[in-house]
C-alpha cells in the first residue's frame, strides 16, 4: 500500500471500554500496516502481572513491536505524566511514522495528546509527614533532605527558610519532580508535529457484559489465582496493583474473606461498572469515531495512514 508522504508522524488512538477488542483489531491492523504499538493501560506497565492484565503473550509481543508494557517493578511508582513523557520520547526518537495507541486508561490517552499541567496545590497528607518529620528531626535535616533531593533549589533559599523548604519537599513529594523542572513547565503543552486520529468500536452493553464474563472466565482457566498466590510470595500484598480489579477480589480469596466463585462475580460486576465508567468518560470525547463493524474501523485507519 501507498503510505503518506506527509512529514508529520501519525498517531491512531485506538480506544474503548475494557474487554471491547481493541487487542484483536490492534493486532489486525498491525499485519495490514506498518505500525508501533503503544499501550495506554495502566496494568500492562507492571511486570509479572500477566494473566488478570490480560496482558498480550510474549509470541504477540514479539511478533509487532510494543511499548510501554512490563517497564517497571510492582513496587515502583508510575503516574499519566510519566506515561506522558515516555510516550511522546517513543514517538520522537522512532524511525517509525505510524503509531497506535491502545488501550482504555483515558487519562493517559489525554495526557499523551493534550499533555499535562502539573498539579501543585497543597497536598494536606504530604505536608503533615514533613511537619511530623521538621519535630522529629529539626529543620537541618529537612535542608540537608531538599539539597540532596534538588541541590539547585536549595542554593537559592536560606537554611533558615522554614516556609519554603517544607513547600519546595512538598512540590517533590507532589509531582516526583524537582522544584526547578517544575518552575519551567508553563501549562499544558499539546503533542507537536504528529497529526492524530480517535477511533473505537461501538460494542452493545448486553455483548459487552458477556464479552467481559467470558474474559474473566478465561483467567481463571489459565490459572489466575495461582498468578496471585505466586505474586503475594513476592510482593507486599498492600502495593498498588494488587488494589486492582481482579487481583484485589483473588487476594481475599486467599486471605479466606470471600469464596472462590464470590471472588468470580465480583470481579465481573466491578469490571462491567468500570466499563460504564469508561463509556460516560468516552461519550464526552467528541474526537472519537465510532464505527459499528471492526473492519470498518480498519478500512478507515488504512486510509488515514495513506493519506
Amino acid at each position: 500500500m501507498k503510505i503518506s508522504e506527509n512529514n508529520k508522524k501519525k498517531l491512531i488512538v485506538l480506544t474503548g471500554p475494557t474487554c471491547s477488542g481493541k487487542s484483536s483489531i490492534a493486532l489486525n491492523l498491525s499485519d495490514l500496516i506498518p505500525i508501533e504499538i503503544i499501550s495506554a493501560d495502566s496494568m500492562l506497565v507492571y511486570k509479572d502481572f500477566n494473566i488478570g492484565s490480560a496482558k498480550p503473550s510474549d509470541q504477540t509481543l514479539s511478533s509487532t513491536k510494543h511499548h510501554l508494557i512490563d517497564i517497571i517493578n510492582p513496587n515502583e511508582d508510575f503516574d499519566a505524566w510519566k506515561y506522558m513523557e515516555m510516550g511522546r520520547e517513543i514517538i520522537d526518537v522512532s524511525k517509525s511514522k505510524n503509531f497506535l495507541v491502545v488501550g482504555g486508561t483515558q487519562l493517559y490517552i489525554k495526557s499523551l495528546i493534550e499533555g499535562l499541567t502539573i498539579d501543585i496545590s497543597q497536598n494536606k497528607q504530604i505536608r503533615e509527614t514533613i511537619y511530623e518529620e521538621l519535630s522529629s528531626k529539626g529543620l537541618e535535616y529537612l535542608y540537608l533532605k531538599l539539597k540532596n533531593i534538588d541541590p539547585d533549589s536549595a542554593l537559592r533559599i536560606s537554611p533558615r527558610d522554614k516556609q519554603r523548604i517544607i513547600r519546595y519537599l512538598e512540590i517533590n513529594r507532589i509531582t516526583g519532580l524537582k522544584v526547578s523542572e517544575v518552575f519551567n513547565v508553563k501549562s499544558s503543552q499539546k503533542i507537536r508535529d504528529v497529526d492524530y486520529i480517535k477511533v473505537g468500536l461501538s460494542v452493545d452493553k448486553d455483548d459487552l457484559n458477556l464479552m467481559i464474563s467470558d474474559r474473566v472466565d478465561e483467567m481463571i482457566l489459565k490459572g489466575f489465582v495461582n498468578e496471585v498466590e505466586e505474586l503475594r510470595n513476592r510482593y507486599s500484598s498492600k502495593l498498588k496493583p494488587f488494589r486492582s480489579i481482579g487481583y484485589k477480589e483473588i487476594c481475599d480469596y486467599l486471605d479466606s474473606k470471600i469464596t472462590l466463585e464470590d471472588a468470580i462475580n465480583l470481579i465481573k460486576i466491578r469490571t462491567r461498572q468500570f466499563a460504564k465508567r469508561q463509556r460516560t468518560w468516552l461519550r464526552k470525547d467528541s474526537e472519537i469515531i465510532w464505527f459499528d463493524e471492526p473492519q470498518d474501523l480498519i478500512e478507515h485507519c488504512i486510509k488515514y495512514v495513506a493519506s
